[in-house]
């Protein structure tokens, strides 16, 4: 049985599963914003988070109040290192890549 909504409208699954996956640019600066006026100092060994990185995207997603997400991997670099995160990131800093 189909679940009902609002006003007795059947709702829609917000899930859309992107098979196979696709390749996505993530704007990393726009996702995590500097603070302003800030007195930090280059750390050689610390993440890497003002770029646009390389993702690949699995699934969509509509929020409550009805914003698009996507489901992306994609890899943090710190110093020589680096690791795969994934995570829900809004559509609009995402790009096909």
């Amino acid at each position: 049985m189909k679940s009902i909504g609002y006003n007795g409208q059947p709702t829609r699954d917000p899930f859309r599963r992107v098979d196979p996956p696709i390749d996505v640019l993530v704007d990393l600066t726009t996702l995590f914003p500097r603070q302003p006026h800030r007195n930090g100092r280059y750390t050689p060994l610390g993440l890497q988070m003002h770029k646009v990185v390389k993702g690949r995207l699995s699934c969509w997603a509509l929020c409550e109040q009805g914003d698009w997400w996507g489901l992306v991997t994609y890899v943090i670099v710190y110093g020589a290192e680096k690791k795969p995160v994934t995570h829900w990131v809004p559509a609009w800093v995402l790009r096909r890549g």
